[in-house]
């Protein structure tokens, strides 16, 4: 893009410039205003690249909540409740769950793996059991 603008202003400066000597310094030929407008287009679009960046990154996440939204496999008939990711992150959040614990025989488990209880910004959810000590 840089280059592009410099190539330009180059074929500008040596077809335009001229005219404009009064508001421009004179003794400045074409390829050094190419060259001189290249290095200032570098600094003035560096931060283009970042926030384009940043914007896509978020419209590819927020398609992939759509996407978590959209599963069908995701519902849940006991309590008729489908998927909702409520959060553009949720897919890099899920993504962090490194081990799920489970005995290999299923004879303490039974193969199901239930909810018990987990603490959310100090807020409970579930009731957990306790051993009979």
């Amino acid at each position: 893009m840089c280059l592009i603008l410099a190539i330009g202003n180059g074929i500008w400066e040596y077809q335009e410039g001229s005219k404009f000597a009064a508001f421009l310094p004179k003794g400045v030929n074409a390829p050094f205003s190419a060259f001189l407008t290249f290095w200032s287009y570098v600094i003035i679009l560096n931060t283009v690249v970042p926030i384009s960046l940043y914007v896509s990154v978020e419209i590819i996440r927020l398609g992939n909540s759509f996407y978590i939204n959209w599963d069908r496999k995701m519902y849940y008939p006991k309590n008729d409740t489908p998927a909702e990711a409520r959060t553009t992150t949720l897919n890099e959040e899920l993504g962090q769950i490194k081990y799920i614990f489970s005995d290999k025989t299923g004879t303490l488990t039974q193969n199901i793996m239930t909810f018990n209880k987990c603490s959310i910004n100090g807020k409970s959810y579930g009731e957990a059991w306790r051993w009979n000590t």
